[in-house]
């Protein structure tokens, strides 16, 4: 008999999870925007439990807040939530620099390096669905680095701020030239990485992520404005 795979139907919690945080991640639930469990199975036609599981899901990492009521709602960030989380990145994935810098393999570095040239070519062309894609490729350049230290306890603690993360780089991509401006940091992070300097892509991490965040600094000022 030949050989043949069976693909596992996608559970219906992985389905409402993996659309709620897509949603909330793109914009389409806007911060503060209400979530009603019961409407979502019945437009499922499914029933509540795996609905809730993923609320609950989305709640532990900051997507969704429910309140004393049980209200639950779109995460609306504040200024310390972005500066808190961003201090946090800094300390470690400066440390993960300087870390997969000691430590990453010349086929690893190449790994890292081709998140930087895909992101090249989504650059050069047009469209959201290029726009998303160098977004991904932006997340994967900090996600190999993070995965190359080879350190347990510090890959922990960014899982943590994992969603987060990914939710306010984002919103780090508006903004005139944003895309070319993160697209060179990260060049200049990952020659300093080709060279074996620890010090300086530990430092151009540290700076990377401080420009980052000065500019959600200046969208969630807007933000508030309006």
């Amino acid at each position: 008999m030949d050989s043949f795979s069976i693909e596992k139907p996608v559970r219906y919690y992985d389905q409402v999870y993996n659309t709620l945080r897509e949603m909330i991640v793109q914009g389409d639930l806007k911060p503060g925007d209400s979530i009603y469990e019961a409407r979502i199975a019945r437009d499922l036609n499914i029933s509540r439990s795996p609905v809730r599981e993923a609320v609950r899901a989305l709640e532990k990492e900051g997507l969704l807040a429910i309140d004393e009521k049980s209200r639950i709602t779109v995460y609306k960030p504040t200024l310390k939530d972005i500066v808190d989380i961003y201090e946090c990145r800094m300390v470690l994935e400066s440390l993960a620099a300087r870390l997969t810098t000691r430590l990453a393999t010349a086929q690893e570095l190449q790994n890292i390096e081709k998140t930087v040239i895909n992101s090249k070519q989504y650059l050069d062309a047009e469209g959201e669905r290029n726009r998303q894609a160098l977004i991904a490729e932006n997340g994967r350049f900090h996600e190999l680095i993070i995965k190359y230290s080879q350190n347990r306890r510090l890959k922990k603690q960014l899982r943590d701020l994992h969603s987060l993360s990914h939710y306010f780089r984002t919103l780090n991509f508006q903004g005139e030239n944003r895309e070319w401006i993160v697209y060179n940091e990260h060049q200049d992070i990952l020659v300093q990485m080709k060279r074996r300097d620890e010090d300086k892509a530990a430092f151009m991490m540290n700076k990377h992520l401080e420009t980052d965040l000065e500019h959600l600094k200046e969208i969630f000022s807007k933000y508030t404005k309006e």
